[in-house]
């Protein structure tokens, strides 16, 4: 509205100076006026319409610029779900910054998991606005996904404002279909540049060590510990190329103490020395070195067995659930398992503790095994999520209690009853029961006792390169 009335006025100037220009020249010429006179009229008209227009004209043109560039700056710098300032105008607003906050949600996935994506943007979304009405905070910019952020341009104490931050999250919870919806959170501090940096690892570590609040500083080992995964890294990725994956074999004795089995164990050998699993396997699991590592100990372990040649011989191999998922190594367990003389002496283990999302998935690859005459086993059974349920539709073989609890079996009553429990309920499916972490003959007694069908551990046997045949 404001634009047209603008070309109006310019409209009415331009033919308002007209009239007067043509006027003016008409009077001068019929009162004989000197030619001089009448082009300086006309000239200082058409000069101050032109100046009138070019004015008028800016003013036309400038408030709508400025309409669409607050606009698109607002829709630049904050967030379309909660409002917030988002995480562009965190790293502007970061120049000034003396020490920032992080807050990071502790299993956000879940709630789309289970519920839905719409009702995760509406806990984000309500959640925000608990924390901006606390008054814990004069700002809070939103940097994506489930993270919140404050930058304090001050020396003041961050802890208090955390500590603030932190009690907000633990008391909101939103009802959903008679349950009370509630998260927890980690959150960071940090006041040392790079405040980015610093403040990630300090989250890290928090969740690595359930820390609910950590302030970062030069005494946490969160520098080590990235140092040690790039050293571990490089040793694996040297070791792939050098094809220095090499398989130890440990004995499994049944209850007359006669060997019945081996479990190929991965190890990676640097000149003298073998590295053991629990330094290397881990980290290599967050990288894309993980696969090639699973197909090299693959080979290098139906190698070794198809040199043997011995139909007596029975081993076993562990995959993890994403070993399964990756179809390279899928496809290469299923070519060795086709192309090995004895099937039937094969079996895989697969680990219990792992965070298996399809059962389907599981039983289909568990089902392939079968048809080839090739055995499951369900290794670390009683450490993490135990569901004797999920045994009995996956068709399982053989159960591998968990050494944590063999090794508690002569002190601790829970874990006698646990053993004894799996045990029963082996004997009841025709599942073979095996105890890990064998460690001594008064556990092998025990666990006899109990009628556990095969044992391993040190008591027997330690894992070695070479199988004494």
């Amino acid at each position: 509205m404001q634009n047209n009335k603008l070309v109006w006025i310019a409209l009415v100037i331009f033919v308002v100076s007209s009239i007067l220009t043509i006027s003016m020249v008409f009077f001068e010429c019929t009162n004989n006026v000197a030619l001089d006179d009448i082009l300086l009229y006309s000239i200082s008209i058409f000069v101050i319409t032109f100046l009138l227009l070019f004015i008028i004209s800016k003013k036309l043109l400038k408030p709508q610029e400025n309409t669409e560039s607050v606009v698109s700056i607002n829709k630049n710098y904050f967030d379309d779900l909660t409002n917030l300032p988002n995480r562009t105008k965190f790293f502007q607003d970061l120049e000034d910054a003396k020490g920032i906050v992080l807050l990071d949600l502790d299993d956000f996935s879940i709630l789309n998991i289970i519920y839905s994506k719409d009702f995760g943007d509406e806990f984000l979304k309500k959640l925000s606005h608990k924390l901006v009405e606390s008054n814990c905070i004069d700002n809070l910019y939103r940097m994506g996904g489930d993270e919140f952020a404050y930058i304090s341009k001050d020396e003041k104490d961050l802890k208090t404002i955390a500590e603030c931050l932190h009690n907000v999250v633990d008391n909101f919870y939103i009802i959903k279909d008679n349950v009370m919806v509630q998260l927890s959170a980690t959150i960071a501090i940090s006041y040392k540049p790079p405040f980015i940096e610093t403040v990630d690892l300090a989250l890290k570590y928090g969740k690595k060590h359930k820390l609910n609040l950590v302030t970062f500083s030069n005494s946490l080992d969160v520098f080590d510990e990235n140092k040690m995964f790039v050293d571990v890294t490089m040793r694996v990725k040297k070791a792939l190329k050098n094809n220095n994956i090499v398989p130890f074999f440990q004995c499994i004795k049944d209850k007359n103490e006669k060997t019945v089995k081996y479990e190929a164990l991965i190890r990676i050998k640097e000149g003298e020395k073998y590295l053991l699993p629990a330094v290397f396997l881990d980290i290599a699991k967050q990288t894309k070195l993980y696969p090639d590592l699973t197909i090299q100990m693959l080979n290098k372990t139906f190698e070794y067995f198809n040199y043997l040649n011995n139909k007596d011989i029975s081993f076993s191999l562990n995959l993890s659930y994403d070993d399964i998922l990756n179809k390279r190594v899928y496809d290469y367990l299923f070519e060795l398992i086709d192309n090995y003389a004895y099937k039937e002496n094969i079996t895989i283990e697969l680990l219990e503790t792992e965070n298996i999302q399809s059962f389907d998935y599981v039983k289909n690859f568990i089902d392939e095994l079968h048809k080839r005459g090739a055995k499951i086993a369900i290794d670390d059974f009683g450490s993490g999520y135990s569901n004797f349920v999920y045994l009995e539709k996956l068709d399982v073989d053989i159960i591998k209690i968990d050494g944590s609890i063999v090794s508690e079996i002569l002190s601790s009553d829970n874990a006698m009853f646990l053993v004894r429990t799996i045990v029963e309920f082996c004997k009841k499916n025709n599942i073979v029961s095996v105890a890990e972490f064998v460690s001594h003959r008064e556990i092998f007694m025990a666990l006899k006792e109990l009628d556990v069908d095969e044992y391993q551990g040190f008591y027997f046997c330690k894992p070695k390169e070479n199988i004494d045949e």
